[in-house]
């Protein structure tokens, strides 16, 4: 037996962590305090019961926007 399943998402929070320095767009420094909100969609393959595979989209220009590493257009 073998189906999909699929639902949409959203996450968020404010950023307290470490750097992150491997982002194309740039270089984010540690506990920036910056709040971001993004949504996304997964997609499940299930065989007998079981995930094979996920399949995943978020909204990560969104995400970078808010966190100051791209500008808006």
């Amino acid at each position: 037996m073998k189906n999909n399943e699929s639902d949409t998402w959203e996450g968020g929070g404010t950023h307290t962590g470490p750097a992150f320095s491997d982002f194309l767009a740039g270089s984010l420094p540690a506990a920036t305090g910056k709040k971001m909100h993004f949504t996304g969609t997964t997609v499940l393959k299930l065989e007998n019961g079981k995930i094979v595979e996920e399949i995943g989209l978020d909204d990560g220009v969104t995400a970078l926007q808010q966190l100051g590493l791209i500008a808006l257009a």
